[in-house]
Formats: structure tokens, sequence, C-alpha cells
């Protein structure tokens, strides 16, 4: 038994050697000490066993500069939007899986989502309700919805649950949505998908936020009763999501007859809700060569609403 006022670990610039009385065969432990080496190294451990150690440990360090120089390399470079994703977000749970020892416990003390008894009624009443309409197969087979399920959505407002109650919507937090969203997809796919995009990817959430008051007048309570249904216009037949890399999808600020405006032209599929939607927010790349817009906005990314 070796007692721990024995062991004494010298950390150093380069590998070091500590010796420990010992009859048993030599045995080697081995440690990092933010980023120096030390060894602790039995008395009757062979010299060349040492230097073997210190080998093995330059050819690991070698080879792994060379792996990361060469992955570096063939990996493709972070794109604008990767940019203002990474510097617009927070560091959570996420933080603990890269660390490679992520602690669920940390995880439950740290985050505790709930929900408002209104948003619980909604939940254990409409929700049910609602998937009390929906038949999957039905659905898949008749590519629509019933006339009760879709003026039950419109009614109980499962399309403006983000917008605020002040412009006719609900007023549900986030949590209160993704729980929604997932009883919705345990009965319908289909009823998940075309409640979420008016909650997500509809201009609702943009208006409230960004919209002038004309626009919030006008929109945000047609959105919140269902009036008119949206759908997000990203992808183009040669871009994806990549929000800063829309191809064909341009918009450049022009003037007039005195009157500000943009010329838009673009092309767009895959976009959800398309056949039923009755104003598209359309994501477009502009542009300003003529400096028209006065520091009143900025180029690149924008969305245009489409009625």
């Amino acid at each position: 038994m070796i007692s721990k006022s024995t062991i004494s670990a010298i950390s150093t610039a380069r590998l070091t050697r500590t010796r420990i009385p010992s009859s048993n065969a030599s045995s080697l432990l081995f440690r990092q000490h933010g980023g120096r080496s030390s060894t602790i190294v039995y008395d009757d451990m062979p010299k060349h066993s040492l230097q073997q150690t210190r080998n093995i440990v330059g050819l690991v360090s070698f080879i792994d500069k060379r792996v990361y120089r060469w992955a570096k390399s063939v990996m493709p470079p972070i794109s604008k939007t990767e940019q203002i994703a990474l510097g617009s977000g927070t560091i959570g749970f996420d933080r603990d899986i890269f660390s490679g020892s992520p602690s669920l416990k940390h995880l439950e003390d740290t985050y505790k989502p709930k929900v408002t008894p209104e948003e619980q009624a909604f939940l254990d009443n409409q929700v049910n309700t609602l998937c009390s309409l929906l038949n999957d197969h039905d659905v898949s087979m008749q590519k629509d919805f019933t006339k009760e399920a879709w003026d039950y959505m419109r009614n109980e407002k499962f399309l403006g649950m983000k917008i605020p109650k002040e412009w006719g919507g609900l007023g549900f937090s986030t949590q209160a949505v993704s729980q929604v969203l997932a009883k919705l997809a345990t009965h319908c796919f289909d009823a998940n998908a075309t409640v979420a995009v008016p909650n997500s990817l509809g201009p609702g959430e943009l208006l409230v936020r960004y919209g002038t008051d004309e626009q919030k007048q006008y929109f945000l309570p047609r959105l919140a009763d269902g009036t008119l249904i949206p759908c997000f216009g990203l992808t183009g037949p040669h871009s994806g999501s990549d929000a800063t890399s829309l191809i064909e999808s341009n918009c450049v600020v022009e003037k007039r007859n005195g009157e500000l405006g943009v010329v838009a032209s673009f092309k767009k599929r895959y976009i959800t809700l398309a056949p039923i939607a009755g104003v598209v927010g359309l994501g477009l790349n502009l542009t300003d060569p003529n400096n028209l817009l006065g520091g009143n906005g900025s180029e690149g990314f924008t969305v245009a609403l489409l009625e």
C-alpha cells in the first residue's frame, strides 16, 4: 500500500520523475497538469521505459497536430449565417455536452421549464379536442384536414399562439408552444407542421419585434385569428436554409416618383403551407447600391411580406 504522502507528482515543462519505493513490477502513471506533464515512477522501473513514454507522447502530439491541420483544411469555412448565430447565442447545456462530461442533474437543477395555468389548461382542453378531430390516415389520404379541424384551429387561435394578446393572439411562451406541437405530433404530423409554421417561421413574431405600427395593426389581428395563414419563402432552387446564401433571391433599393421601395427578383420552392397561405414572408438579399436607405436599415438578409 502506498500512502498519499509517499506520492509526489512534480509538474514541469518536460516529463519529470518522482521516485517511489516498490517491490512490485515496474509501473508508470502518467497525468496531465494544465498542458504540462508529470510521471510517477517506481524505483525498479527500467530507464528505457521512461524514454519510451517520452517518445510515445511526442509521437501522439505530432499526429494530433497533423490530423487537426488536415481536418481544418477540408472543413468548409464558417458561413456568415453561422457566424451571426454563434455571436447571438448563449452557452447552456451544450457546453456540458462538448466538455465530454454532461450532467443530467446539472441540467435539471439549472433549467426548470414550466407553463402557466392558462397554458396548461389549453394543453388539457383545446389541444386534446383538436387531437380528437384529427385522423392521421385520413389526412394523409385526403391531403387536407376536415373543415371542422380547420375552423377549430382558427377559432381557438392555434395559429396565433406567439402573437401577444393585445393583437388578438394567445401570448404563449415558447415552452407552451413546444408542448402543444409535441402533443399534436403524436396524433398527426401534418397538424404539427401546420401549427408550427405560423408560430415560428411565420411573420407574426417578426412583426411584433420589428414591424411598423401600420404593419402590426393590419397583419397581426388577421394572423392571430387565422384569416391570413402565413408561410415563409426561404429555400430556392440553388440555396437552402442558409439565410445569407440566397441565390436568385435579390432585391434592390430604388426610388421612383419620390417613393422609396425595392425591386425584387426571386425563385422559391419547398414552402410549407404555400398552397393555402394568404401572406408570404420572402427571404431576400437586399442591396442598396445608391445609398438610398440613408442609415435607416442595412443591406443583407431581409424579409418582405407578399399578400
